[in-house]
């Protein structure tokens, strides 16, 4: 069982202060045993006063622990106080400062220390942001020109049609590169607080609907069902294009990673007074120790979902940064053949159950 160090002192003290006590009881003792003592002359009538003498002892002892453990815990208050501050302070709050009382001892050197760090740290993520939003600026528009001219390479007739499979490559390859920028110019942008999100009335149903009907036309060449449990209507207030943008991400998951015959079921319903969707696929599932990442950026599952499926890693990552700008939350389970998505946010008064 883990011990702090407040307690660790305190239990250290009172060790010390009852081996103190023990000796001194024991040096009595052989004064009053000893040959021609007051134990021997009265033939042990002095017992009372032996026991009283050692009962005594103990009062110092608990008076010095209480007064040790008073001394510890004021001593030990300014380490707490720096402790829970700088549990407060993570990667959106590195402007914060540990307060510093102003002693100069060596518990204000030491939060003198962590805000100069915590400085650093916020120097060097808006220094990242700042580049990522350029790098990504900059290269829109190379993109752009990229995939508007394989655009008219193919609609060109005088184009060979053993040329035409290598353009449609290039084709895809380049609108895959500007799915990465867009989406990690909108992390960037949701990272620094940029992103402005609509608060509007919308039907959550029947873009669930909307959704699943896309998920059919997406999921042809596998042959998926897709099966749809949605009443409507289902007011929320939100932004409808980001909603919609985190359904599409849950449903192009789901898709990509399925089984051919495979399956999509999207559920949508409310409970204490919360709205709760579950994206349902099938497929191999994902590995327990990569569960924990699937929300990571730029993750990839290297085993229990293949390689060789075309995406970028941030689809789910932009999908949660969604549910919790709406007050919601976005978490995983899977096994074999079962894997679910599960999307909850609050619901507002008139669909609330």
């Amino acid at each position: 069982m883990k011990r702090s160090l407040r307690t660790q002192l305190f239990q250290g003290h009172v060790v010390l202060f009852v081996i103190a006590s023990g000796m001194s009881i024991l040096l009595t003792w052989q004064e009053l045993a000893k040959p021609g003592g007051p134990l021997e002359k009265n033939k042990g009538a002095d017992w009372p006063y032996v026991l009283a003498a050692g009962a005594l002892a103990c009062v110092p002892v608990v008076l010095l622990g209480v007064v040790s453990w008073w001394l510890i815990r004021r001593a030990l208050a300014p380490v707490i106080t720096l402790t829970r501050a700088a549990e407060q302070i993570h990667e959106d709050s590195l402007h914060r400062r540990i307060p510093v009382r102003g002693t100069g001892d060596e518990i204000d050197r030491l939060a003198s220390v962590l805000n100069d760090m915590t400085s650093r740290l916020d120097t060097s993520f808006q220094r990242v942001r700042e580049f990522t939003l350029h790098a990504s600026h900059e290269l829109k528009t190379p993109l752009t020109i990229l995939r508007n001219g394989f655009e008219h390479s193919l609609a060109d007739p005088d184009v060979p049609e053993r040329h035409r499979d290598r353009l449609y490559v290039w084709l895809d390859e380049a609108e895959r590169l500007n799915r990465i920028v867009s989406g990690l110019t909108l992390l960037t942008q949701a990272d620094a607080h940029q992103v402005t999100l609509e608060n509007e009335s919308v039907d959550l149903a029947e873009l669930v609907r909307d959704t699943a009907g896309e998920a059919e036309i997406l999921g042809q060449a596998q042959a998926l069902r897709v099966s749809v449990d949605a009443a409507s209507p289902l007011l929320i207030r939100g932004d409808r294009h980001r909603i919609r943008q985190l359904l599409l991400n849950l449903t192009d998951n789901a898709v990509k990673y399925n089984r051919d015959n495979g399956y999509i079921d999207y559920a949508l319903s409310t409970k204490n007074h919360r709205i709760h969707l579950h994206v349902t696929s099938g497929g191999r599932g994902i590995d327990a120790e990569e569960l924990p990442h699937i929300f990571d950026r730029f993750f990839r599952s290297g085993t229990s979902r293949g390689t060789s499926t075309d995406g970028c890693g941030l689809g789910l990552s932009i999908a949660k940064w969604i549910a919790e700008e709406h007050g919601g939350t976005l978490v995983a389970t899977s096994e074999p053949d079962r894997t679910t998505l599960a999307f909850t946010m609050p619901a507002t008064p008139k669909t609330a159950a």
